[in-house]
C-alpha cells in the first residue's frame, strides 16, 4: 500500500465526517427554522407537537440518507 492510497483514504473519511456534519446542522436549522410558523394563538403551544413531527421526520430523512450515501 502506497502513501497515496493512504493519503486518499483519510481525506474521503475527514470528507464523509465533514459532509455528515453539515447536513446534520441544515437539517436541524431547518426544522428550528420551520416550527414557529405555525402558531395560531400566538402561545406557542399549539406548535410543540408539530415541531417534534417534524423533528423526527427530519431524523428519520437523515439517517436514510446516511444509510444512501457511501463514498
Amino acid at each position: 500500500m502506497n502513501a497515496n492510497r493512504i493519503i486518499d483514504m483519510i481525506v474521503r473519511q475527514v470528507m464523509r465526517r465533514l459532509v455528515n456534519k453539515g447536513i446534520d446542522k441544515g437539517i436541524d436549522m431547518a426544522s428550528r427554522k420551520g416550527g414557529n410558523s405555525g402558531t395560531s394563538n400566538g402561545s406557542g403551544h399549539a406548535s410543540a407537537p408539530r415541531h417534534a413531527q417534524n423533528l423526527r421526520q427530519a431524523q428519520r430523512v437523515t439517517r436514510q440518507m446516511r444509510r444512501f450515501m457511501k463514498f
